[in-house]
């Protein structure tokens, strides 16, 4: 890994929740993304408690040869996500452009077909 080591990889990874995929699964379905504030009050997590989670998504993602689901989470003032997410990189997003093609790559994903598909 990059700027990530092992252990934090792996912290991530094991803190993957499929609820959580599969909401932002939802939100890419409807092309749009969702700020770690509203994603806080859906879930009921801390706004700045997201890194595991949403890096355990990413790695899984990443892993099955999805487009990372993640990405739909973003700061409200940048639209992007959170500039500490510097796992993106590790996984090939090194810049905005890369963040903003991964976010059309999950909108157009059929996200159906897969074990993260939306319920509801």
């Amino acid at each position: 890994m990059g700027q990530i080591s092992a252990a934090h990889y792996l912290k991530m990874k094991n803190s993957f929740r499929l609820d959580v995929a599969r909401f932002l699964a939802g939100v890419a379905l409807g092309k749009a993304t969702i700020t770690y504030g509203e994603l806080s009050k859906q879930f009921g997590i801390a706004t700045r408690g997201w890194g595991d989670i949403l890096g355990g998504i990413a790695i899984r993602c990443h892993e099955a040869g999805y487009p990372l689901l993640s990405v739909m989470v973003v700061n409200a003032a940048t639209k992007m996500p959170s500039e500490d997410a510097v796992l993106y990189a590790d996984l090939g997003l090194e810049s905005k452009d890369r963040i903003v093609e991964e976010q059309a790559r999950c909108f157009q994903f059929d996200w159906s077909a897969t074990p993260l598909k939306p319920v509801g």
